[in-house]
């Protein structure tokens, strides 16, 4: 079987691990660190591609044993047969230590690059190339000798402030496996990111947001999230929002904003429905939840446009 890594946001490597195993049945997870998984495929390496959860993906050539150096590690390439997944085209080399990238001896680089042009068919481009070879040794220690296959087109900064990527839209909503026949709200649709995803999962989403513009473009209605009047008590199965975090907005008080909005969930949840939250206001979430009658059945922590945020599951209580 051949050998990958997969970048992903992080936080997330246990339901990145979790939607592997159950989107790919021929695969082994050899190893899960913070933001990468390191498995074995013997599928056909383009499905990959179409799992939104998975950042850059690498088809990996040879990895090395914890705490080796990079001096060490660009040493031992000479030895053995370490030829590239894709084997035509151009490409160049990328040398990566604890996420930067790095210059090593030129000599080094001219090494690596005439022993990839002697075991395949591709040309070097150091500008504009088809693919990369990456050595790369993680904060962790672990290092790999890996060719990148793809990588992620959309960054934040190719989005409107306050849109989430698709892909952590896509794992907040896979994150509590729902039903197809699941019915699942989001009150603070936005952009539309998490109900765009939720669409393709369930049949019911019910979308609204207090802005008419934006609520229209998610394909919903006009609501205050303080005051779902459209719902009826005790029929939504989750919640899957990320509401203002008073960062960017004006809300004075925003534990009491969301005290109120938790506790119009708790009117609209099933006895034994969720609701999930991302937010970067940690302790006045949870503060909010309890004040509202809910308890916490998971935390998630991660980065969203570089600042620390949560991902909470909270539950009615009994």
């Amino acid at each position: 079987m051949a050998e990958y890594i997969a970048t992903s946001i992080t936080g997330f490597g246990s339901v990145v691990e979790r939607l592997l195993k159950q989107d790919l049945t021929d695969l082994k997870v050899l190893s899960l660190s913070d933001g990468l998984v390191h498995f074995r495929y013997s599928g056909d390496p383009r499905r990959l591609r179409r799992l939104l959860y998975l950042n850059n993906v690498f088809f990996v050539m040879k990895s090395f044993q914890r705490g080796e150096s990079m001096e060490q590690m660009t040493a031992s390439l000479g030895k053995g047969t370490l030829s590239p997944l894709i084997r035509k085209g151009t490409f160049r080399v990328r040398f990566s230590d604890a996420g930067q990238f790095v210059s090593v001896p030129k000599n080094t680089t001219r090494s690596i690059e005439e022993q990839i042009m002697a075991r395949s068919a591709l040309q070097l481009d150091r500008l504009h190339p088809q693919t990369e070879i990456w050595l790369i040794r993680r904060r962790d220690g672990a290092g790999f000798y890996a060719q990148l296959l793809w990588k992620r087109r959309i960054t934040e900064k190719d989005l409107p402030q306050g849109m989430l990527r698709p892909e952590m839209a896509y794992l907040l909503c896979r994150m509590m496996d729902l039903p197809s026949d699941a019915v699942v709200c989001d009150p603070f649709a936005g952009y539309g990111s998490l109900p765009a995803q939720l669409r393709t999962m369930v049949r019911t989403v019910l979308v609204s947001d207090l802005d008419p513009e934006r609520a229209e473009e998610a394909g919903g209605i006009c609501a205050d999230a303080r005051h779902l009047h459209h719902i009826v008590d005790h029929t939504v199965d989750a919640v899957i929002t990320d509401p203002p975090w008073g960062l960017y907005e004006s809300i004075p008080d925003i534990e009491g904003f969301y005290q109120d909005v938790l506790r119009e969930f708790g009117r609209i949840l099933k006895p034994e429905g969720r609701a999930l939250i991302l937010t970067a206001c940690k302790e006045e979430c949870k503060k909010a939840a309890e004040a509202a009658g809910f308890q916490m059945q998971s935390e998630t922590h991660t980065l969203v446009n570089g600042k620390k945020a949560a991902v909470y599951i909270f539950t009615p209580q009994k």
